[in-house]
Parts: structure tokens; C-alpha cells; sequence
């Protein structure tokens, strides 16, 4: 007769009790900006043809100079395309 041994895993155990900190705020300075995108024409969705040949971000402010939030698409990766809540004139910073 043979002795049959089970080997079970053992699995650790993770407990995650609360997020940590959040880190400092970024910063945003005028060298930061790779293309620079004027919105002259009031609109909704800013197609902004960057020729950079990556998909960036942007940073975006109102004609009064108001941060401003929008949802990125782009189409290739030398274009992108920022669709806002409201149609405005501004200023788009490529970084």
C-alpha cells in the first residue's frame, strides 16, 4: 500500500485597508508645450492637426482663460480631436 500526499498552494492573502496619499499637483509651464492650437472659431469639437506623430495631451483654457475639460479622440497620430459640453473660442497647449 502507497501513501497518497495532497499538495495544496498556498495562496497569500492581500488586504488593501485605504488608497495612499495623493501626490503633489503637477505643474504646467509655456516650455512644457510642444504645439500650440488657437480655437478662434466658437465650436464644440476642436480638430487639432498637430503633425507630432504621437497621440499627446493637451491643456486646454476658455478665451478668458478658464481651465477647460474635454474627452480626446485621434484619428491618427498626427491629429487629434477634443470634444467639449459647449462651444467656446480658446487656446489648446499640445504637451
Amino acid at each position: 500500500m502507497s501513501d497518497i500526499i495532497v499538495v495544496q498552494p498556498v495562496i497569500p492573502i492581500v488586504e488593501v485597508t485605504a488608497p495612499g496619499p495623493q501626490g503633489p499637483a503637477g505643474s504646467f509651464s509655456p516650455g512644457d508645450v510642444a504645439y500650440t492650437h488657437t480655437q478662434a472659431v466658437s465650436s464644440s469639437t476642436w480638430t487639432i492637426n498637430h503633425n507630432l506623430g504621437f497621440n499627446p495631451t493637451a491643456v486646454v483654457l476658455d478665451s478668458a482663460g478658464t481651465n477647460c475639460e474635454g474627452s480626446f479622440s485621434y484619428p491618427t497620430v498626427n491629429q487629434m480631436v477634443i470634444t467639449f459640453n459647449s462651444a467656446f473660442t480658446g487656446v489648446a497647449y499640445i504637451i
